[in-house]
């Protein structure tokens, strides 16, 4: 296990989910206010948390000794959520929305002079069982700072703009089974991981309600509990299975995960890439551990015309085109086959109960437990 020490604020209440608040600087991803959401209590509760820097803490430590305590997380506001809180992401920089076990979607406003937090927009039970009642949204993902698409237990996608009161447009028949993730692959396309094992991708601009691709995992119908989109390459995803497996899948080409890589001994239930540095992902599981996937070392430059040619991706890493044809930039995600052995896995946290949600940014790696805990983790030199 890496030996970088990691903050500890212990909070009192099971975390299910942990997200860094964005930077409203567009020359800077640094932050130092998270958002947490709590699980499996009577009541639940989202918070906002500031971290102090790295850079403070040296400040504050004349003698230059190294006391975790100085960068402890505290407590900005807090405001009570009904049920427990299943999904989280801020939509602007004082904006957050929230998911419910009870089916209801939430936004709140950051009041920053007060440090409060006030409750925007609900959207009510849009998720139902067939008797009509509320039924868990299981996950949501944003789009810009006033669209939002869930999805719940009971199959359904519902898209919600901040300015209507209720839902834009719902796709009924989305699955016949619980959607665990979606994300967002392009302006109008989502893509959602289910329990039966699959990925689906919806055009939210088609009136149809059919996916517009269909992938799977091979073999036994095994549960996918999360996915996460390359943030360059948006034809790349990853995804955390039930079983402990991550899979990189190709979504230009291959209807089966490109790798699958066996990882954790139980689900696996967040993978994210880093925002800016997308060779690193990381993933956090039920087992109560935390890893730190680097692909960096990895071959990246491919000869010919396989997987790496086409789909843009010479732009998306930022490369000029050359005009040569035969050599392009591809992710190391997708040369893990030839080079799995350059691929350089650490645990950066191994608990006793699970660990259920990681967010990355800059180089401070955040998780969130059952421990009734927060850690903060220092991943330098992946900015």
């Amino acid at each position: 296990m890496d030996d970088s020490p990691a903050i500890v604020k212990f909070v009192s209440q099971k975390i299910s989910k942990i997200r860094w608040k964005p930077n409203q600087s567009q020359y800077s991803q640094e932050t130092d206010v998270f958002a947490t959401g709590s699980w499996d209590d009577e009541d639940g509760k989202v918070c906002l948390w500031n971290l102090p820097s790295a850079e403070q803490r040296d400040i504050d430590m004349d003698d230059g000794s190294y006391d975790p305590a100085m960068r402890e997380p505290s407590l900005l506001c807090e405001i009570q959520h009904t049920g427990d809180v299943t999904d989280l992401e801020f939509i602007s920089a004082d904006h957050i929305v929230s998911s419910s076990s009870t089916g209801t979607v939430t936004l709140y406003k950051h009041h920053l002079q007060s440090q409060t937090l006030g409750d925007s927009v609900s959207w009510k039970e849009i998720h139902k069982d067939a008797g009509g009642k509320g039924c868990p949204c299981t996950c949501l993902t944003t789009q810009r700072d006033d669209m939002i698409v869930t999805a719940g237990e009971d199959g359904c996608i519902n898209v919600l703009n901040v300015a209507h009161r209720k839902p834009v447009r719902t796709i009924d028949k989305a699955n016949s089974c619980t959607i665990n993730g979606i994300t967002f692959l392009k302006q109008q396309e989502v893509i959602t991981v289910d329990s039966s094992g699959q990925l689906k991708v919806f055009d939210l601009g088609h009136r149809s309600c059919d996916p517009v691709k269909t992938f799977a995992l091979s073999g036994e119908q095994t549960p996918l509990q999360c996915v996460a989109r390359h943030p360059t390459q948006h034809h790349i995803v990853a995804t955390g299975a039930y079983d402990g497996v991550l899979s990189v899948w190709d979504l230009r080409q291959e209807k089966f995960p490109v790798t699958p890589l066996e990882a954790h001994s139980a689900a696996i239930w967040e993978v994210k890439f880093h925002p800016t540095n997308p060779d690193h992902l990381f993933t956090c599981s039920e087992d109560g551990s935390v890893w730190h996937w680097n692909a960096s070392s990895v071959a990246s430059l491919v000869t010919g015309t396989g997987a790496g040619s086409g789909g843009g991706s010479l732009f998306s890493q930022g490369m000029p085109a050359s005009g040569a044809g035969n050599v392009s930039i591809t992710s190391p995600w997708l040369t893990l086959e030839s080079g799995r052995q350059k691929l350089d896995v650490k645990s950066k946290l191994n608990l006793t109960l699970p660990i259920n949600t990681v967010d990355i940014i800059s180089e401070v790696l955040l998780c969130g437990s059952d421990e009734e805990a927060v850690y903060a983790v220092d991943i330098p030199g992946i900015r």
